[in-house]
Order: C-alpha cells, then sequence, then structure tokens
C-alpha cells in the first residue's frame, strides 16, 4: 500500500517522518527530499560526510549546509513501505562510489531485523496491556468460614 503524501505549508510534498526514521536507521546521513522536476519521486539523498572534500564550501560558508547532499537514486512516491527497501538496494547499489554502494548491506541488515524487532516489540506490548500476563485463570480466594 502506497504512503500517503503530506503536504508542508508551501505544499511541497514531505515524506513520513516513518520512512525518514526508518532511512536514518539504515544510515544516518540518507534521507528523502522532494526536488522540482522530479515531481512523481523522492530523490534518496545522502548528506556530505564531514571528511569530505566538498565539506570545506560549508564551512567557507560558500555553500549552504542544506545543499551538502548527493542524490543517490529515486524512490516512486506511490511506492509502498514493502516495496521501499528493493527500490532503496537499488540505488544504492548502481550509485557510483564504493562507499554508497557499501550501504547495500546495511539495507539488508536492517529489512533482516527490523520485521523481527517490530514482532518482539509487538508482543511485548500484548503482553503488558493484558491485565493477566501470564494468561493463567484466576484463583479464587476460599470462601470466608463460618463463624
Amino acid at each position: 500500500m502506497p504512503s500517503p503524501v503530506v503536504l508542508n505549508h508551501r505544499g511541497t510534498p514531505e515524506p513520513s517522518s516513518e520512512i525518514q526514521r526508518r532511512l536514518t536507521a539504515v544510515h544516518p546521513r540518507l534521507s528523502l527530499k522532494y526536488v522540482d522536476g522530479a515531481d512523481q519521486h523522492w530523490a534518496i539523498t545522502m548528506r556530505w560526510d564531514e571528511h569530505d572534500p566538498r565539506w570545506g564550501m560549508v564551512q567557507s560558508q560558500e555553500l549552504d549546509p542544506n545543499r551538502s547532499i548527493d542524490i543517490i537514486g529515486y524512490l516512486p512516491m506511490a511506492c509502498g513501505m514493502d516495496e521501499a527497501p528493493a527500490y532503496l538496494a537499488k540505488a544504492i547499489r548502481q550509485y557510483p562510489k564504493a562507499d554508497i554502494q557499501a550501504l547495500t548491506d546495511r539495507v539488508i541488515a536492517f529489512n533482516e531485523t527490523t520485521p523481527i524487532a517490530q514482532a518482539v516489540d509487538a508482543a511485548i506490548a500484548e503482553v503488558l496491556d493484558n491485565p493477566n500476563p501470564a494468561g493463567t485463570p484466576k484463583r479464587r480466594g476460599r470462601p470466608p468460614k463460618a463463624k
């Protein structure tokens, strides 16, 4: 099922916070961004590392820090959460820098562990929300002795 598109105060599409959270879990410098001219797609972006030679332009204030990103691929806006990891992995694999291509393993690891973690969280929540977590029938106390 496609994720709903949220519009910001300017009427520009914004990716959901859940999608952004998942990307950040794969790598802290990954995110999605709306780019004019690619109306039906999110740009998959990666912020420059502070060791990147281009970072000097940000430090010298020649470049706005918000522009210190590389677009490493595109994700269709109509793409559902289940389809997104395959698009992301493909975009990363095809990017012409080895350090970006190495992120493919992180995407795969995230996708393999996230459903397990979500299932564990759901099970824990179910137990904690249950008034009788042990699932055993309540014992009735002994009736009071007649005097």
